[in-house]
């Protein structure tokens, strides 16, 4: 059966024009003939063949997604397989005529499903291949066509508060197995970058939490960086980071500055200064100690400072212009925000430096050069000469532990292996660096109105940025005086701070940490009673609450609760629901201690 012949069972396309207006509409099938017109332009080769149950399988050329006797039966007993079934919803990727999705969708009537089917012409020959009243209807269907791996993995991310279990197909066309190739990396990717921020989050939870409440008055007071949006559509970003290669550009910083709005990372800001250059911005965005000893003993009284709420409390006595706050990167500060007005987005991805790039961003900024971008280990080294890390090293050396040892470790701990860089060569880089490139190539693919280019070539060559010249800057006119003129602006516009409406929001905050206490305690003594029910109608009731994550951590701490405990899932169930009132408790018990109003 070609393809271009078949006629469509029941009424496929309109149903999905009624449930998914928008990609029907995308895909032309909102119109009378929309599906056949887009099968008439399917790929040579691409088609349904009929097969003796009666259910046309999926080939491209001599390669087939399913059964060429019985897909239904297949798929069915596949979907039965209790290794297979989750009732916790799952994604269907490349399934071609999505049988398995179907099969799935009706034994599972509540959970979600999401078909993500990246050839819009496999898909529309499964709206072809049979009557799919029972797929379409289902109520937590989600349908993913025609996207990216990139674009792809986000909406999945998006899709819920857990990602959905993923099931790849044994059998792909081999049009979609680079797709797949592709998908498969950038989700290892993925879980690399959550593995870290889970690990972080046990590690230094408790820091963020304690330096959050003794900063809460400056989330009250301190405005953020909202007035700064857009405020330089025609002037070039200068991104500062403190790769070793950032020796090579500081000759040439002070007249950089004239010509670009200068952002520096925490970490850079000592080498901006020694080179006669106070930065318009400095980004300091991680609430560890060690970061604030970047700025420690230094003064930047024409720069001004860009941090969030769980900073170094000591951040915010730093000498500078002003300081100024960006959202919260973590649940307790975007409860507090959501009620008294958002600070300003920015991104994260594991380095300051991703964080100063989304600043650049921010400012409206078309053109961003970075230099120290590094991400790798030019020359063997690890960070400019004269860095806090390279300072302390020394300081703590002795005679059995030299500096050198130091920075051994730091270049050969994690396992370092070449990449290309700029120069046309290789240079030395990490799992961990590699994963910070990752975020700038897929944030750059997000934004193509922002060109990035590097000036200083000694780093790792990340897709998306090219390289220039510190020289072809040079050429261009100095727009300091517009640079300042414009911060000078938007300091003088009045902060937005609202003391009442910061106390009603602490006043809702512990409430809700009060009954997340409360709802814990309760399903404590209903794992006691084997009381199913109420524990499923206190489930329902953490998940739906408005505080769960700001005890986000203690849901990471399941596995491991799961191996400490024996095999009763009560007993397992005790343990994670005694950690979320524990965490529910240490959170307003610091909120009494350093706020006691």
């Amino acid at each position: 059966m070609n393809s271009n012949s078949n006629s469509v069972p029941g009424d496929n396309a309109a149903l999905l024009a009624g449930r998914f207006p928008a990609l029907a509409d995308l895909l032309g099938l909102s119109a009378p003939g929309g599906l056949q017109a887009l099968l008439e332009r399917a790929p040579e080769g691409l088609g349904l063949e009929a097969t003796p149950s009666g259910f046309p399988t999926l080939r491209e050329g001599g390669a087939y997604a399913h059964s060429r006797r019985d897909p239904v039966r297949d798929a069915e007993r596949l979907a039965a397989d209790p290794a297979f079934a989750s009732g916790e919803g799952m994604a269907f990727l490349c399934g071609g005529l999505s049988y398995v999705a179907e099969a799935y969708a009706r034994g599972n009537p509540d959970a979600p499903v999401a078909i993500v089917e990246p050839d819009v012409y496999v898909f529309a020959l499964t709206l072809a291949s049979r009557p799919l009243d029972g797929l379409l209807s289902h109520p937590g269907l989600a349908l993913v066509v025609g996207l990216s791996p990139a674009e792809s993995l986000a909406v999945l991310e998006r899709l819920g508060p857990i990602p959905l279990p993923r099931h790849l197909p044994a059998a792909i066309l081999p049009a979609e197995k680079g797709w797949m190739a592709e998908f498969r990396e950038l989700a290892a990717r993925a879980e690399r970058k959550n593995e870290i921020n889970r690990n972080t989050l046990r590690r230094f939870g408790g820091l963020w939490l304690g330096n959050m409440c003794r900063n809460l008055g400056e989330i009250r007071d301190r405005d953020g960086i909202t007035r700064f949006a857009g405020l330089f559509p025609d002037v070039p970003a200068l991104l500062l980071a403190a790769g070793p290669s950032l020796d090579e550009i500081l000759p040439d910083l002070p007249a950089l500055a004239e010509r670009c709005v200068v952002i520096a990372v925490d970490t850079a800001l000592r080498a901006c200064l020694a080179a006669g250059v106070e930065p318009d911005f400095v980004i300091l965005v991680d609430p560890q100690y060690w970061n604030w000893r970047h700025l420690d003993g230094t003064e930047a009284r024409g720069s001004v400072l860009i941090t969030e709420s769980a900073a170094w409390p000591a951040v915010f006595r730093y000498p500078t212009r002003e300081t100024f706050l960006c959202s919260s990167l973590f649940p307790l500060g975007k409860f507090l925000e959501t009620r008294i007005g958002r600070k300003g987005e920015l991104g994260a991805g594991g380095s300051v430096a991703t964080t100063a790039w989304d600043f650049a961003r921010h400012l409206g900024c078309a053109e961003i050069f970075a230099a120290g971008l590094d991400l790798a280990f030019p020359r063997r080294q690890t960070h400019f000469k004269g860095s806090v890390f390279e300072e302390r090293a020394h300081v703590q050396a002795g005679r059995l532990m030299p500096a050198e040892t130091a920075g051994f470790r730091a270049l050969y701990g994690a396992g370092p292996y070449p990449v290309p860089d700029y120069r046309g060569t290789t240079v030395l880089t990490d799992k961990r660096l590699s994963l910070y490139a990752w975020w700038f190539e897929s944030r750059i693919a997000a934004n193509p109105a922002q060109k990035t280019k590097m000036l200083t070539h000694g780093g790792m060559s990340i897709p998306g940025i090219g390289p220039e010249s510190a020289e072809r800057v040079l050429e261009r006119m100095p727009l300091r005086d517009k640079i300042r003129a414009r911060i000078d602006s938007a300091l003088a516009l009045p902060a937005r701070g609202d003391g009442t409406r910061f106390r009603e929001a602490l006043d809702q905050l512990a409430a809700a940490l009060s009954d997340i206490e409360s709802l814990a305690t309760r399903a404590i003594g209903a794992c006691g009673a084997r009381d199913a029910a109420e524990l499923d109608r206190i489930d329902r009731l953490i998940l739906d609450h408005p505080a769960k994550e700001i005890a986000a951590m203690v849901f990471d701490s399941e596995a491991e609760a799961e191996t400490a405990a024996d095999g009763d899932p009560y007993a397992r169930s005790v343990a994670v629901y005694a950690a979320l009132e524990g965490a529910a408790r240490k959170n307003l018990d610091h909120l009494r201690v350093f706020w006691p109003e």
